[in-house]
């Protein structure tokens, strides 16, 4: 099973502040049983959160523990992806990336994001 992590879930779960059904779905990638993908622009994003003083965290611990793990697998924002976003009707950039890379990816969206949760052809897990 695919999952794709938006940038709450990923923050939210190295906070330990995941819905149980989410904390599942990552501790099942720890263990190998399924993959959770991170896109780049969740990276770039939670970067941009970190250097404005939004979140705290150790950023480059997270590069780090995704670039070392099996089971996070990072996914480049590419011109494949920037085409799909045509598609996706969502006027958030980074919403509309996160959408369209699912799409691509055939992975359900780890996400409590309303908008995401509407847009068309995209599965959803959260609480």
């Amino acid at each position: 099973m695919f999952y794709l992590a938006d940038t709450h879930a990923l923050v939210w779960y190295i906070a330990g502040k995941i819905p149980p059904k989410v904390d599942m779905i990552f501790k099942e990638s720890e263990k190998g049983n399924v993959i959770i993908f991170v896109p780049t622009i969740v990276l770039a994003e939670i970067m941009y959160l970190v250097k404005r003083r939004k979140i705290e965290l150790d950023y480059a611990e997270l590069l780090q523990r995704i670039e070392v793990s099996r089971n996070l697998v990072e996914v480049p924002f590419d011109f494949q992806i920037l085409k799909m976003m045509l598609d996706v009707e969502i006027s958030e950039i980074h919403d509309c990336a996160i959408v369209a890379t699912a799409k691509l990816l055939n992975a359900k969206i780890l996400t409590k994001d309303e908008e995401i949760e509407r847009a068309s052809g995209v599965e959803c897990v959260w609480g």
